[in-house]
């Protein structure tokens, strides 16, 4: 700030020889507002962990594919869909059972247990796991992170109780083979990455695996309130897509599902048949070679191409292998030679590829499973269907890649809409694929035309308000997800239906 001059300073100003003075004075700055070097903030640069995308809410809905309402419904059917896959690759018919109480979702299966091996491998943050992931095969689910997001669910809510003052902590408990597995997820906060406490303690549970996760009770009630309807709707829609399963929900103390398998020996595709070669191309076949190699390379051993070959369907045979060793050249190569080591061998995979096509059958769709019209009509029935409305449509074929499907769709009215008397019932929607139901409607676009399934029942007048029943269910070796939470299902306009 300049200060003011005086006026004695603007008297001498009159005089020329006074001028340097006045302009001094007038000029001159107070020393008390002389600013000081401001202090400068020397920047580094900090490693924080990937692993924490598991650890905020925000993240975990970009890894789940649904909001935090939806967490529960989540919890569900990824351990349904393990549940449903572990009781078929150990060939037994399902029997599940679905607990509900104050804080806690239990789910428990009756099918071989899960060994310790894959236990601690869910716990590694630094890896996806699945057995499924680089096969393709009609499966329910390959996304390999499903158990690694549910054990961090209850952290993050537990984080989000505005009363707490203790650190936050996430409990997931796992009963199987007679150990009980206690596995608390929390936050390293100087490293900035998750922290598991994993202990073991005996277990009376040695048949099949006991699934518990805890649920903050200060978030418990609210949630589970909110969906507490469509989570018992969506645990009976299982039954819907698996004959072979028996069922029971029990929702705080209240029973609300108890259902028989209408075909405890139904078959379908099942986790441990072979896949085919013709489900590939050369893309994903490159993505398969590259798991084997990275697994075997993690064992320590070496497999031959020969090998390889075997583990495809139709490919079992020695003559057939020889066959195709001959033809791609590499006959007592070893896998991760063949693979590449340097750079990939593109060449010897397609040629290989186009071998095994050659020398095998491509799979009917009628293989992959059909759940069946007298299945579906019983628990059209079950549900309050009108039996003299019942329609049930069937679409099979292959699209231009060899992939093959099949499309079951059963339709029918509610008993109520059809008497002026009845109470208004609201429709009722059932979707899923490969034997796993939706959290909400996958199929919301069929092909190019942007229409899906429910711009489709607008067209019949199957408003929200209409008392109609239907069913949905795609079955395919190839099934393209949009989002990593399996919440909506590509499907493109090349499919032929050659039994229309």
């Amino acid at each position: 700030m300049i200060a003011p001059p005086s006026d004695m300073a603007f008297q001498q100003a009159k005089t020329p020889e006074a001028s340097p003075q006045f302009l001094q004075n007038v000029a001159k700055p107070d020393r008390a507002t002389t600013r000081k070097p401001e202090h400068k903030l020397t920047r580094v640069t900090f490693r924080v962990s990937r692993l924490m995308e598991f650890c905020s809410k925000r993240e975990l809905q970009n890894q789940t594919g649904h909001s935090v309402y939806d967490w529960p419904l989540v919890v569900l059917k990824e351990i349904m869909d393990n549940a449903l896959d572990a009781c078929e690759e150990a060939e037994v018919a399902p029997v599940i059972e679905v607990t509900v109480g104050p804080g806690s979702i239990t789910i428990q299966d009756n099918a071989d247990g899960l060994d310790a091996d894959t236990i601690e491998s869910i716990l590694d943050y630094t890896i996806r796991v699945s057995s499924r992931e680089a096969y393709v095969s009609p499966t329910r689910g390959a996304q390999g992170n499903a158990l690694k997001t549910i054990l961090a669910m209850g952290y993050v809510l537990d984080r989000e109780a505005a009363d707490r003052d203790a650190d936050a902590a996430g409990v997931t408990i796992i009963e199987t083979r007679g150990v009980k597995h206690r596995i608390e997820f929390g936050v390293d906060h100087i490293n900035n990455q998750p922290k598991i406490e994993h202990t073991k303690t005996p277990s009376a549970i040695d048949v099949g695996t006991k699934v518990t996760v805890g649920w903050p009770k200060s978030q418990a009630e609210e949630l589970f309130l909110f969906v507490a309807e469509q989570f018992q709707q969506l645990t009976q829609a299982y039954f819907w897509f698996n004959p072979h399963l028996s069922l029971r929900g029990v929702w705080y103390g209240r029973e609300f599902v108890n259902v028989e398998a209408t075909d405890p020996n139904w078959e379908k595709w099942r986790p441990r048949n072979p896949t085919s070669p013709h489900w590939y191309d050369e893309s994903r076949l490159q993505r398969y070679l590259a798991a084997h190699v990275a697994r075997d390379r993690d064992l320590k051993r070496q497999r031959t191409v020969r090998a390889f070959i075997a583990e495809f369907r139709g490919l079992s045979g020695t003559a057939v292998q020889r066959k195709i060793l001959e033809e791609v050249g590499c006959s007592h190569q070893s896998l991760a030679e063949f693979f590449g080591v340097e750079r990939v061998n593109r060449v010897g995979i397609a040629k290989l590829l186009a071998s095994m096509k050659r020398h095998s059958k491509p799979v009917t769709p009628k293989r992959l499973g059909v759940i069946g019209e007298e299945h579906l009509k019983q628990r059209f029935l079950e549900a309050g269907g009108n039996v003299e409305t019942f329609k049930y449509q069937q679409r099979k074929g292959m699209t231009d890649d060899g992939i093959p499907y099949i499309v079951e769709f059963a339709f029918g009215l509610h008993q109520s809409g059809l008497t002026q008397q009845g109470a208004a019932i609201s429709r009722k929607i059932i979707t899923g694929a490969n034997w796993s139901v939706g959290i909400h409607n996958p199929f919301r676009a069929f092909g190019s035309t942007g229409e899906g399934l429910e711009s489709t029942l607008a067209k019949v007048r199957a408003n929200a308000r209409e008392p109609v029943i239907c069913a949905l269910h795609l079955a395919s070796a190839y099934i393209q997800y949009a989002d990593r939470g399996k919440s909506s299902i590509i499907l493109t306009d090349d499919a032929k239906q050659p039994d229309d």
